[in-house]
């Protein structure tokens, strides 16, 4: 692996510090190894590697049919998909690439049983990504607004404003030109100190001001709640 490859890799294992392992102990707490039908809106990848890790089986669901889904749909409409055939949806770093998140919100109540459970999460303060298929950030307050026809069981902060700032230098080795990229790498002596120094500031400043990205749980009610 080049120096440039190992800093992007380096850059995109910061950006979801925390989502890992809170994903391992949500898949345990609401024992999703065990549930019928999962879908994972998004095919391939670390996520799909971390669920098969976990024990959940779960259906790749894309748009894109050179990913090799499992399913080809779109999420704004899981079309084939029956209604109230579905025990959980995975939505890891997916929504800020929807373009109709409503409808997509929409088409994920639709196809959950009763009781069937949404998890997902979303950067907040991350730099633009898989352009030009990248058209929002989230608050939680807009996650709230988003899903408000569901019942939140869970939505946090992955870590704090100064970790935010941190994953923002860290970056400029993953984005941009190569010659960008080569030039980042040039200064990563700089800095990755200043990340570092950031990320211990966010240890003293906690807060929940800023952050890289929420995760939530999400419940469809019961029939007739």
């Amino acid at each position: 692996m080049s120096l440039l490859d190992a800093l992007a890799a380096f850059s995109k294992r910061r950006s979801r510090r925390n989502l890992y392992p809170w994903l391992r102990e949500t898949i345990a707490a609401h024992r999703l190894a065990q549930a019928g039908r999962v879908l994972n809106v998004g095919a391939g990848g670390e996520i799909a590697e971390e669920l098969a890790r976990s024990g959940v089986r779960a259906s790749a669901i894309d748009v894109d049919p050179e990913r090799h889904p499992d399913v080809l749909a779109d999420v704004e409409t899981l079309q084939g998909i029956g209604e109230g055939t579905v025990d959980a949806v995975f939505c890891l770093e997916v929504l800020e690439h929807v373009r109709r998140p409503d409808a997509a919100a929409a088409a994920i109540r639709r196809v959950l049983r009763p009781g069937g459970l949404l998890v997902g999460s979303t950067p907040f303060l991350l730099g633009i990504h898989d352009q030009p298929h990248d058209y929002y950030r989230y608050t939680s307050h807009g996650l709230q607004h988003l899903f408000s026809a569901f019942e939140m069981l869970e939505l946090r902060e992955r870590n704090g404003y100064f970790a935010a700032a941190a994953v923002l230098v860290t970056r400029r080795f993953a984005i941009g030109t190569t010659a960008q990229r080569r030039l980042a790498a040039l200064l990563s002596p700089i800095l990755l100190p200043l990340a570092f120094a950031l990320e211990a500031l966010d240890r003293v400043f906690p807060g929940k001001d800023g952050t890289t990205g929420y995760v939530f749980v999400f419940r469809k009610p019961a029939a007739g709640a």
